[in-house]
């Protein structure tokens, strides 16, 4: 597998859809599960010629987060986001990449997208009342065991 990191620049985002429904007042020691959902979608933009250069491919990037109170997975969501963001990369090293070697590897660009969505995400958690949401920072490594992982900080940004 390419790592299309090492071969592209991110040169533009976009956010074109968000939709964000919270069905309730939620007390603010409430317990969460967060599922997660990324789906990343390639399209090409230009190809690879000699008038044009390097390819420049799009992304689009939908991520679907559902929280349940904690032990009630299979009740309604309380709350819901939907959020859909346009990448363009543009190749800046190596031989061109054609359309469908890319596709091939696109999710390879999760580790840029993800924590670009994430920072959207945040503040309308924060503007539901639901500071107390933390989703995972990473999508490709699973996370770690509790006995490995830190005790959870507030981050300011």
């Amino acid at each position: 597998m390419i790592n299309l990191l090492e071969r592209f620049a991110l040169t533009h985002t976009q956010v074109t859809h968000l939709h964000a429904e919270l069905k309730g007042v939620v007390p603010e020691n409430q317990a969460f599960n967060a599922k997660v959902e990324l789906k990343l979608t390639p399209r090409e933009i230009q190809s690879a010629t000699e008038e044009a250069g390097m390819p420049v491919y799009q992304v689009s990037a939908r991520l679907v987060c559902r929280g349940f109170k904690a032990k009630e997975e299979n009740a309604e969501p309380l709350f819901s986001v939907e959020l859909m963001l346009q990448a363009a990369y543009k190749q800046v090293a190596g031989t061109p990449v054609s359309y469908e070697e890319f596709t091939q590897n696109h999710t390879s660009l999760t580790r840029q997208l993800y924590p670009i969505i994430h920072h959207q995400l945040q503040p309308i958690l924060k503007q539901f009342g639901l500071d107390q949401v933390r989703l995972p920072y990473d999508l490709v490594n699973p996370p770690k065991k509790k006995s490995q992982q830190q005790p959870p900080t507030r981050q300011v940004h």
